[in-house]
């Protein structure tokens, strides 16, 4: 009598691996969809029948390992120019502190996976996230770059939350800053001080990350404040580190401005020594003595969690959503 068709025999057969095979032949992630389908044509040539009690087992070792994966463990994935870079960077450093910090207190692990500067490793990644059932995907904001690239994201089998901007990532939930009010907040702050003319000052590559709303903020309560249109540009400075600090001088003194709002610390206690100082309004106050927006980060960090584990349980049922938009108010501080 000839032997029952294992899956050995069809392993043998394609020269893959069982393991590879009984992926393929139960619809797991793992391997290629063209291989899963080689594997399923050649084992009806065989005529390959499962054998019941087998088939049990392996998907109840399997589900159940990757159901704990799943559910306590979720990925962050970047493409700064080293796979340290962002963690380097001082206020991503703060920003990725406080994500772990409320993941820790939810009982889920946060792994950081770098996908090349120039997304080499992104096939390598995703395949490796697949094959140990992490399924939950966080994507840090772009590098400080001024020619951002989206990474191409797997819509399949991962739920995926961003930190923006917006429009890199069209397809997909974003989590980030209410740009566009903060700046609305520190106008009024300033203009209920006594401030008649604001100036505001960001670096370049800030421009697209916040998707210009500073930009499109300043301009509107320019007009509502009585200003003409175009009265009063915004200074987009190149290098964020102490270099611009002359150029700086020249648009302060050229402005008149007597208040500036800046997401560029090295402009406090910076001024005309002939004229009285601004007053400074910071986006992302971290130091006593600072005045101006608290990003709260706390509060980022919880919604991006809670949104990404609400995805993840969504993704049990078919129907996909409109993806959100979430923004994230600031607080004055004194």
């Amino acid at each position: 009598m000839k032997h029952r068709v294992t899956l050995r025999d069809i392993a043998a057969e394609m020269g893959l691996s069982v393991q590879a095979v009984s992926l393929a032949l139960r619809g797991c992630a793992g391997v290629s969809e063209a291989t899963r389908e080689q594997v399923k044509f050649r084992a009806s040539e065989l005529g390959y029948v499962p054998d019941p009690g087998l088939r049990a087992l392996a998907d109840y070792r399997t589900r159940g390992h990757q159901a704990a994966t799943r559910w306590n463990r979720v990925a962050l994935v970047h493409n700064w120019p080293t796979e340290h870079a962002l963690y380097e960077n001082r206020f991503y450093a703060k920003w990725y502190r406080h994500l772990e910090s409320d993941a820790s207190g939810r009982g889920i692990r946060i792994e950081t996976h770098w996908l090349g500067t120039d997304l080499e490793r992104t096939d390598t990644v995703f395949r490796t996230l697949r094959n140990r059932g992490i399924t939950g995907v966080f994507v840090a904001p772009p590098a400080m770059t001024s020619t951002p690239t989206a990474i191409q994201l797997p819509c399949d089998q991962f739920q995926v939350v961003t930190f923006g901007p917006g429009h890199l990532y069209p397809d997909f939930h974003t989590v980030q800053f209410d740009f566009y009010e903060n700046l609305r907040l520190a106008w009024r702050i300033l203009s209920e001080r006594g401030c008649k003319r604001i100036g505001l000052i960001y670096a370049e590559d800030q421009g697209w990350r916040t998707g210009h709303a500073w930009r499109a903020a300043f301009h509107v309560e320019n007009l509502l404040s009585g200003g003409p249109p175009g009265e009063r540009m915004p200074l987009e400075v190149h290098d964020i580190n102490n270099s611009s600090h002359s150029r700086y001088l020249r648009w302060l003194r050229e402005g008149d401005y007597d208040g500036v709002i800046s997401s560029v610390h090295w402009i406090d206690g910076l001024h005309i020594p002939d004229r009285p100082p601004p007053k400074i309004a910071l986006f992302n106050v971290d130091h006593p003595g600072q005045q101006g927006i608290d990003l709260n980060l706390p509060q980022m960090a919880q919604t991006a969690m809670e949104l990404l584990t609400l995805e993840m349980q969504r993704s049990m049922v078919k129907e996909r959503s409109l993806p959100f938009r979430v923004h994230i108010p600031g607080r004055w501080v004194d």
